[in-house]
């Protein structure tokens, strides 16, 4: 009995996270969905704040298919990276 309710759990396993979700790895997020960094720019250095689920653009179009909070930020690398933003 014990062995079968440990199968049913790891079965389950977790729920995978949504966009703008924090994230150590991808294989964490939605289908569709990577785990990236995002930057914060201050002045003329780049420093990374954290890892979310998102996926990457080039202009705020793309991110639409997240919601309509999301949009296109720069980071601290090549990749642009869809974040969400606050509400108001």
């Amino acid at each position: 009995m014990r062995i079968l309710l440990l199968l049913a759990i790891t079965a389950c396993g977790t729920t995978p996270l949504p966009p703008s979700a924090v994230c150590e790895q991808t294989d964490e997020c939605e289908d569709g969905l990577a785990c990236l960094e995002i930057g914060q720019t201050n002045g003329g250095s780049c420093m990374v704040v954290g890892k979310v689920c998102s996926i990457t653009c080039t202009d705020d179009t793309h991110c639409m298919t997240l919601g309509p909070n999301f949009r296109c930020f720069a980071g601290c690398g090549a990749e642009k990276v869809c974040g969400e933003i606050a509400t108001p």
